[in-house]
């Protein structure tokens, strides 16, 4: 319970950072460094803490009381707790307002030679955009370093520097980053750049042999303009380096990984496609311990990759078209790479029955445009279309297929008599999804798939992250009081909706950089024009049994909706239904499938989003440069 408190309090001051507009596209990586950084401080009635045109020695984050915010004396706002103030006033190194508290104050503290520190040493290129944003002006320039990055490998025969060089040149293709790939091997060398974009250079240290002087290292990048220097047969013995450990392990994760002294890990499950791992028992963990308190360890990354047939592969220096890969092979590489960079895209779909095909309309949009899926979290119906797509995505298809299946399912009544069916027993969800899905696990899929469920033994909200996908989808959607729960003993699981309905916190744990939520579970009003006019009338009305019955199910309803809402706040992008009538009778109705594909088709609020969502990714893939400034990004925990 004590670990539950401090995540609580952590996730809350995590949401109020957020509030301010250079923080807003923030890696959450970086903001729970950040946080680590802060300083408890208190303040009296009356207290002065920020004054007018001083210099800025740092920003709050008000946790307690007031403050009385002014500019030229005249009154501007009154700052209420979980509000961030002087994050701007970095930029121009004077504080813009005078802040007074109005009532005895707590809060948090943020020096700014920490911020520009975590900036420059801790954060990763593509995470601190927000901050980077803010850089200083009154001091001397931000000079951003490389990023360094070494790799280990726990899997037996991996072909290591055959997948450092070709995950170096999916970078450069994909990304237009730059990329030096420093060997230990051989006579000391000049940096060169191969056809395929990538800088290399043999670079062995004076006196031990597998290491590299940092001094050197840094100048090099700095000449070539380098974003990343990738570590191939060798070490930097300087930890204060910014830098992370990718270290491959064989899946599935049950253990952290060893740490590297001064670096982060980010372990890099691999998945061999001809032998995955399944037979595991159902379950995951709560949702409460997702958003990671030690920020050591990244969150893992799938690597869905047959290792034997790249041992022989001829790689060179030949751009990445030329190396003859495969579709699989060359998806999850991207994948790879992307969460290398912190790039990573993810999708919180809720429930809602049939409206739950707006979802099968974005994810088709989202393909559409090129914009890359790398984990999906979801409730109830969200569940059983996140299955059908990441269950149909593997070694390199869209998915597409497997949401067309879905859909001719629909439309024919078969779902609609698997949901009929579950009102005896869940099994006929399971077996509705395994009929299309087979024995596909959970921890075998390409994209990370997170379906939640309701423990009702423990009360906790449990992110599924290993066992078959069918009984994940069954138990996500086993809706309490309509369908039968799944039982896994000890657990007792009910529809994931009622307790997380739009489950985008389970994404910051996964490691998502770009955040996409959908709450389509329309909500409905109660009809006024029958109202009686009479007290005598209104009395009657009240005892009327239908009428509370209609009272429970739009206020459930409007309180899963709502819920929704609240959790949507998480991501960098939302889109929340509007209304509707009679909400949850059209939510049994998954006939109507293609009306609601219409429906979402012509939604005009659902494309802005759509549209934003696609700028954002735009941002984030093309940034080329980690000393500019780009609001787009992430949220990684």
């Amino acid at each position: 319970m004590a670990n539950s408190t401090r995540l609580d309090v952590q996730r809350r001051r995590l949401y109020a950072l957020k509030r301010a507009p250079a923080l807003r596209h923030t890696s959450n990586t970086v903001l729970l460094q950040l946080l680590e950084r802060g300083q408890e401080a208190w303040w009296a009635k009356d207290a002065v803490v920020c004054e007018e045109d001083r210099d800025a020695e740092g920003f709050f984050l008000l946790l307690d009381g007031e403050l009385d915010v002014r500019r030229g004396g005249e009154h501007l706002l009154t700052l209420r707790p979980g509000t961030p103030l002087g994050v701007e006033a970095l930029m121009g190194g004077k504080n813009a307002v005078t802040a007074r508290a109005t009532s005895d104050s707590h809060g948090l503290f943020f020096p700014r030679d920490a911020v520009w520190e975590l900036v420059r040493a801790r954060a990763e290129p593509r995470q601190g955009q927000g901050l980077r944003a803010a850089g200083p002006s009154r001091k001397e320039p931000l000079h951003a370093s490389a990023e360094v990055v070494a790799f280990e490998s726990d899997v037996p025969g991996a072909p290591l520097s055959t997948l450092i060089a070709l995950v170096a040149k999916v970078l450069v293709r994909d990304f237009g980053d730059r990329v030096l790939v420093l060997r230990a091997e051989g006579p000391a060398t000049g940096v060169s750049m191969g056809a395929d974009g990538v800088l290399r250079a043999c670079a062995p240290a004076p006196g031990v042999p597998g290491q590299v002087d940092a001094d050197m290292l840094q100048r090099v990048a700095r000449e070539h303009d380098a974003h990343y220097v990738f570590l191939d047969g060798c070490r930097v013995t300087d930890t204060s380096l910014p830098g992370k450990t990718v270290r491959l392990v064989p899946g599935p994760l049950h253990a952290r990984p060893p740490l590297t002294p001064g670096h982060r890990v980010l372990p890099t499950v691999v998945i061999d496609p001809e032998h995955p791992s399944r037979g595991a028992a159902l379950g995951g963990l709560p949702r409460d311990t997702e958003l990671s308190v030690d920020t050591r360890v990244l969150p893992a990354c799938w690597l869905r990759l047959g290792l034997k047939r790249l041992v022989r592969l001829p790689v060179g220096e030949r751009p990445l078209e030329d190396v003859e890969l495969s579709d699989a092979e060359q998806d999850a590489l991207s994948r790879w790479a992307r969460a290398i960079s912190h790039r990573r895209v993810g999708l919180a779909l809720s429930g809602g029955g049939v409206w739950g095909f707006y979802h099968v309309f974005i994810l088709r949009w989202l393909v559409g445009q090129g914009i890359p899926i790398d984990l999906i979290s979801s409730a109830s119906m969200g569940s059983l279309v996140g299955a059908y797509f990441c269950g149909s995505a593997l070694d390199g298809k869209s998915g597409l297929e497997g949401l067309l299946r879905l859909e001719e399912r629909a439309v024919n009544r078969q779902l609609s008599l698997a949901a009929t069916g579950a009102m005896v027993t869940s099994y006929s969800l399971e077996r509705f999804v395994r009929s299309d899905l087979g024995d596909t696990s959970l921890e075998e899929l390409s994209i990370r798939f997170l379906p939640v469920a309701t423990d009702l033994t423990s009360g906790h909200c449990v992110a599924l992250e290993h066992g078959p996908v069918a009984m994940g989808v069954r138990a996500s959607g086993s809706a309490p009081g309509v369908f039968a729960p799944t039982l896994v003993p000890p657990a007792r699981y009910v529809d994931g909706a009622f307790t997380s309905m739009v489950p985008a916190n389970v994404l910051l744990g996964a490691g998502a950089d770009l955040i996409f939520s959908s709450n389509i579970f329309p909500f409905g009003v109660r009809d006024s024009a029958f109202m009686p006019r009479t007290g005598l009338g209104r009395f009657l009305a009240g005892l009327n049994p239908v009428s509370r019955a209609l009272d429970l199910v739009a206020s459930g309803v409007l309180l899963l909706h709502r819920s929704g809402d609240s959790e949507s706040l998480l991501a960098d992008v939302s889109y929340d239904i509007p209304s509707a009538e009679l909400p949850l009778l059209t939510a049994m109705d998954f006939a109507r499938a293609r009306d609601i594909l219409d429906r979402a088709a012509a939604d005009g609020a659902l494309a802005q989003k759509l549209e934003e969502l696609k700028a954002l990714w735009c941002r984030v893939r093309t940034r080329a440069c980690p000393q500019e400034p780009h609001p787009g990004g992430r949220r990684a925990a």
